[in-house]
């Protein structure tokens, strides 16, 4: 029983491959004759109207030039036997000229180049300098048909005949030894010597003319530099010195540089130029070069005035005409340092030259070391003024407000990066009070405040916090947002040289006294003590002694007095005490910076004896 009929729709189509001498596979059609490449059709065209069958194929293949002509013995292909080989002709054609009263034809010279690899033909005609004509590729390569309708074919080619290519008739003068080997092997013919082009009436013409220019160009310069009289006299029996050409020999290459200065400002849009003048000891010759200067605002014209004769006396708009004696022109002992050289209107002045110079100047001239010294035209840098910085409105920070002053699109301050990254967490940490100042007095509840200053390096700011008291009837916490402190009357900020214990700072128009610092605080400082004086325990020590001097017997006195309780030790207050007393100048935290290295166990005391002696006054045993 026979399936049903599937429907030709989309999806119900079923693919059943050939199978026995039914298979639909391609055939290969690459393959290998004789050790070249080779393809052969695997679809036969024969069923199609108009193709020509394998047959006719392989007809036309055997009586094509290939294979009749450039000697194909089937071992390869056409374009692999005969790559490379190019035959060269070298010809001619005549091109007709109209309305022209001086020729009626014109000479093209051409080569045509025929490649037997694929039976193509280009034409060249070779360039001519100042020919006006549009010259150079004349038949792009591609097959050329003869009027029959064949493919011209290398025996078309013969030396003095001419060849028709698209119906203009190119005259073969000659080929090339290649070409002539080769028409011999393959063709057995031998092709005839060159012959010559013919005469072009127009290059003919034109080199005539050349010719005859350049004779009375000759003829013009022998006149002008031929000197009748030296030739009579020559012609009498005098000899010729040759002054010119001892001189040239002689001085060649020496050349006097001086450097020259052109100043007009006293003129309206004048200017201020600088030259260099050399002088050329072989001929008597002078040019000028003007030295182009970084953002002067000129195009770069280095030549100044040509290499010449340098007449005396001229001035711009004159002509030099008719002959000029030697003494009119400038000669080295007319340049010196300090003279004035007029050039075209310009006034020159001579004010150095080289070290050349001046050991010729004095060897041959004899001029001094005085006459030779160079003249000092430096003009004083004029320093450029500052534009005026407007005063501080009090909005924002001052930084902000100066870069409104210094760009017309003023950008963010510039951060210490430095200083962000290797002094951050770093906080300087005291406790302080209020102190009276002309600006403020403080009040009874002012007295007893204390408050925190916070110091971070990392930004130079300032934060004051006041801690809770119970029953002070005030209200603690944050007394000041961190911030920038700008010192009054001035634009400098308060920085961590400004801050030790017992130094004042006034803050918006309230004056804090520094008390004491925290642990960290003071070993951060004494770590650092090459930027933070104050803790230097050494230098504090060497400035007590300095004051000491004879007054030895007074500080035991005021130490032994301070020590009420007999106990031998002093704290940070007594110290202070006894030492204000016997006279001596310091400040509070010095003192606490010296009694904390000499407190090894960190009592908070420092016994007077070893205080004294690290000062070296000598106790009583």
């Amino acid at each position: 029983m026979s399936s049903p009929a599937i429907p030709k729709l989309p999806g119900y189509t079923v693919y059943q491959p050939p199978s026995g001498d039914k298979m639909a596979y391609k055939r290969q059609t690459l393959s290998y004759l004789k050790g070249y490449p080779n393809e052969e059709p695997a679809i036969s065209f024969s069923h199609v109207k108009g193709v020509p069958t394998a047959e006719e194929l392989a007809e036309l293949e055997a009586n094509s030039p290939s294979k009749t002509l450039h000697g194909g013995t089937g071992k390869a292909p056409q374009w692999i036997e005969n790559s490379g080989q190019v035959l060269r002709f070298f010809g001619h054609f005549l091109e007709t000229v109209v309305e022209s009263a001086l020729e009626n034809h014109r000479l093209r010279k051409v080569i045509l180049y025929y490649y037997l690899e694929d039976d193509t033909i280009h034409s060249a005609e070779p360039r001519q300098d100042n020919s006006g004509i549009a010259q150079g590729p004349f038949l792009k390569r591609h097959k050329v048909f003869k009027e029959d309708g064949s493919v011209i074919s290398p025996v078309d080619f013969t030396v003095g005949e001419a060849v028709t290519i698209y119906g203009r008739a190119i005259f073969l003068n000659d080929c090339d030894a290649f070409t002539r080997q080769w028409y011999a092997e393959k063709l057995g013919r031998e092709q005839s010597g060159g012959l010559p082009y013919p005469l072009d009436l127009n290059i003919a013409y034109r080199s005539n003319l050349q010719s005859r220019d350049a004779r009375k160009q000759r003829v013009a310069d022998s006149n002008a530099t031929f000197n009748h009289g030296m030739y009579m006299e020559a012609r009498l029996g005098k000899m010729f010195d040759g002054g010119k050409v001892k001189q040239f020999l002689r001085h060649n290459r020496e050349v006097l540089r001086f450097y020259c200065l052109w100043d007009n400002r006293a003129d309206l849009y004048g200017d201020r130029r600088p030259y260099v003048l050399h002088y050329y000891l072989a001929d008597d010759t002078v040019d000028i070069l003007e030295i182009n200067e970084r953002n002067s605002g000129r195009d770069p014209f280095p030549v100044f005035l040509r290499r010449a004769p340098l007449p005396k006396g001229l001035d711009r708009g004159t002509v030099v005409t008719g002959k000029t004696s030697r003494t009119d022109f400038y000669r080295p002992t007319d340049l010196r340092i300090g003279a004035s050289v007029p050039v075209l209107g310009r006034s020159l002045l001579l004010h150095d030259c080289d070290a050349f110079t001046r050991d010729w100047y004095a060897k041959n001239l004899g001029y001094s070391e005085e006459d030779l010294a160079a003249l000092d035209v430096a003009e004083p840098i004029v320093p450029l003024p500052k534009p005026a910085v407007a005063p501080y409105n009090g909005y924002g920070t001052l930084e902000d407000s100066l870069q409104n002053c210094m760009a017309l699109l003023p950008k963010p301050p510039r951060k210490d990066m430095h200083k962000l990254m290797n002094k951050d967490k770093i906080i300087l940490r005291f406790q302080a009070k209020m102190v009276d100042s002309d600006l403020y007095k403080l009040s009874h509840s002012d007295q007893g405040r204390r408050f925190i200053i916070s110091y971070f390096m990392m930004d130079d700011t300032i934060q004051i916090f006041e801690p809770p008291v119970r029953n002070s009837g005030i209200v603690c916490g944050k007394f000041l947002e961190r911030q920038r402190v700008y010192k009054p009357q001035t634009e400098d900020i308060y920085t961590y040289q400004d801050l030790f214990v017992g130094c004042r700072v006034e803050v918006h128009r309230r004056e804090f006294q520094l008390l004491e610092g925290d642990e960290y605080t003071y070993q951060y400082m004494e770590n650092n003590k090459h930027i933070f004086i104050m803790a230097d325990a050494e230098a504090i020590a060497r400035i007590l002694r300095a004051q000491i001097k004879d007054n030895a017997e007074e500080i035991r006195t005021a130490f032994i007095e301070m020590d009420a309780d007999g106990s031998g030790y002093l704290d940070d207050d007594e110290l202070e005490t006894a030492l204000s007393k016997a006279g001596l100048k310091f400040q509070r935290h010095q003192i606490i910076s010296l009694r904390r290295k000499l407190d090894i166990d960190r009592s908070g005391t420092v016994s007077i004896e070893e205080f004294l002696a690290h000062l070296g006054i000598k106790t009583d045993a």
